[in-house]
């Protein structure tokens, strides 16, 4: 397939976290890292992955649910037991350039079941879902747009970092995830107890591309 020499996209589909509140007060999270699909110039002679190429992952946590130094990838992920409502769990998705080139990166976090959800937390005047995730700094990432799909009834936030990313640099989104303390047992029966969180990491070439990841975004991709 020919490509514009000066669009080589880069997509990493990564980390989903599913969340599983159970009716009374315990409930069990576990995520998961899936496959990286990566698209090179048609005329490119090197291996892709050497050329323009991001990876997501996140940190390994030990027995009493602390980040360690292991990171977790191709499959793995973590998993969290006997969580309440209010807890604070540790999670870092990370994006990597792996590739040769500096590269604008985006992250898109999605939420399914999202209209439960959303009807469970106005409730209790939540309206924002995006403030479950703790430690993101607004100085190194810039808050995009917010897609609904009804049909999917999923809810996507759009993350955009504010820098080029050069090579083996990574960026991390947030630091952790807080169940809101309001939801209550008829809260959870109402939800199912379960909702699916997934995290997407999508990288253009920064040269010739744009002044900012979002002008980059926004002059040269397009969506397949």
């Amino acid at each position: 397939m020919k490509m514009n020499k000066q669009k080589v996209l880069v997509i990493s589909l990564a980390v989903c976290l599913i969340a599983i509140l159970s009716l009374g007060s315990l409930a069990w999270f576990s995520d998961s890292d899936t496959v990286t699909n990566t698209f090179m110039m048609a005329d490119s002679t090197e291996d892709p992955d050497k050329l323009f190429s991001v990876n997501i992952y996140e940190t390994k946590l030990d027995e009493n649910g602390n980040l360690t130094t292991e990171i977790t990838g191709d499959g793995e992920g973590n998993t969290y037991k006997a969580i309440l409502p209010g807890a604070t769990l540790s999670k870092d998705p990370t994006v990597k350039n792996t590739g040769k080139y500096d590269q604008w990166v985006r992250i898109k976090v999605t939420l399914t079941n999202a209209s439960v959800w959303q009807k469970a937390l106005a409730a209790h005047n939540i309206t924002d879902l995006a403030t479950i995730f703790g430690g993101y700094e607004d100085t190194a990432w810039t808050r995009g747009e917010t897609i609904e799909d009804t049909k999917a009834d999923t809810l996507t936030y759009v993350y955009y970092f504010n820098y080029r990313l050069v090579p083996e640099q990574t960026a991390i989104l947030f630091t952790s995830i807080t169940i809101p303390k309001e939801l209550t047992r008829e809260d959870m029966i109402f939800t199912g107890g379960k909702f699916d969180l997934s995290v997407k990491a999508e990288a253009i070439q920064a040269d010739n591309t744009g002044d900012t990841a979002i002008a980059a975004f926004e002059n040269c991709w397009k969506d397949s």
